[in-house]
């Protein structure tokens, strides 16, 4: 009589595993960003603390998955892909979900704590954002987008307070808009998903949730040019003004990222799926090529390996 409690008992703590979204901890990797660029990738230090506060991320982020997904239940399961996520199919019941997003959400906040205040600090402001966004703002077209973007530049902040150095206004707004980007793709294939309009009134009834309703295609693909352009313009004004003239020679790099992107969400279902990205083979190596020539001008590698003067 034991085994199937026992099977019971696999079932649900995988769907909470299921429920902690483990295919979008690729987002923690924002708050990596500022040992990359502040020159701290060879200080233990400050791997210690950005590590820390990626794990404290990755907790929260784990629990407001959790009770987002208790608020929308009744939703999820007129959805044709969500109805299958743990709680809406069943597989978890609410009262454990409570039980364990309550324990992700205190141990998330105890770390952040424990690694700087201030980390705490973004950590609670990303709560406070997302509990808007249950609450209202994922109803209000557009404001749903601009919301999920903050939540990456947060990421971005937390990373850089946890190592203790200055935030550079152009790692929050390259992020900003790159997470815009993948937010109006995501949109942009939610459309296609639920049968929404598309420039009509048609078929409102069949979006899962009103905002969708306002969306239009036409729009979304639009709004998609014009966050990627202004993507590229900042990053080229970066790499202008930064500390190193040579980090424009990851111009190439950031060009053919954001064009290839724009290509999948168009001819592929990788829009609403922005965590398979890096399955595409083209935009993985670019994503290589782009890292392996940020770090060589950021650390001077050719100097470091007996070529100076390689990069100015």
């Amino acid at each position: 009589m034991s085994y199937p409690h026992a099977a019971r008992m696999r079932l649900a703590l995988a769907g909470l595993l299921r429920e902690m979204r483990p295919q979008q901890w690729y987002k923690q990797g924002v708050v990596l960003l500022g040992v990359v660029f502040s020159r701290h990738l060879l200080d233990p230090a400050a791997w210690v603390g950005a590590l820390a506060a990626a794990t404290a991320f990755t907790a929260v982020a784990g629990a407001v998955y959790v009770f987002n997904d208790i608020s929308d239940v009744e939703e999820d399961r007129q959805h044709p892909t969500k109805r299958n996520r743990p709680i809406a199919s069943g597989q978890v019941s609410i009262p454990l979900a409570v039980a364990f997003g309550t324990l992700l959400a205190v141990g998330g906040l105890a770390l952040a704590y424990a690694t700087d205040v201030l980390v705490l600090g973004v950590i609670l402001a990303y709560v406070g954002q997302n509990a808007l966004y249950t609450l209202f703002l994922k109803e209000v077209a557009f404001a749903d987008t601009i919301v999920i973007a903050v939540g990456f530049v947060l990421r971005a902040i937390a990373g850089v307070v946890a190592i203790s150095v200055r935030l550079s206004p152009w790692l929050i707004v390259c992020t900003f808009l790159l997470a815009l980007v993948l937010a109006l793709g995501k949109r942009r294939h939610e459309l296609d998903e639920t049968g929404g309009p598309k420039g009509t009134d048609e078929n409102d009834g069949e979006n899962t949730r009103e905002s969708l309703g306002t969306y239009r295609a036409g729009a979304v693909d639009q709004l998609l040019v014009v966050a990627a352009a202004t993507l590229l313009m900042a990053y080229a004004l970066y790499t202008f003004t930064g500390t190193d003239d040579a980090m424009m020679l990851t111009l190439p790099f950031a060009f053919f990222g954001v064009f290839r992107y724009h290509h999948l969400v168009h001819t592929t279902d990788v829009g609403g799926k922005p965590e398979y990205l890096l399955l595409d083979r083209p935009l993985a190596s670019n994503c290589a090529l782009w890292l392996a020539v940020v770090v060589a001008v950021l650390y001077d590698l050719p100097a470091v390996v007996g070529f100076p003067g390689v990069m100015p």
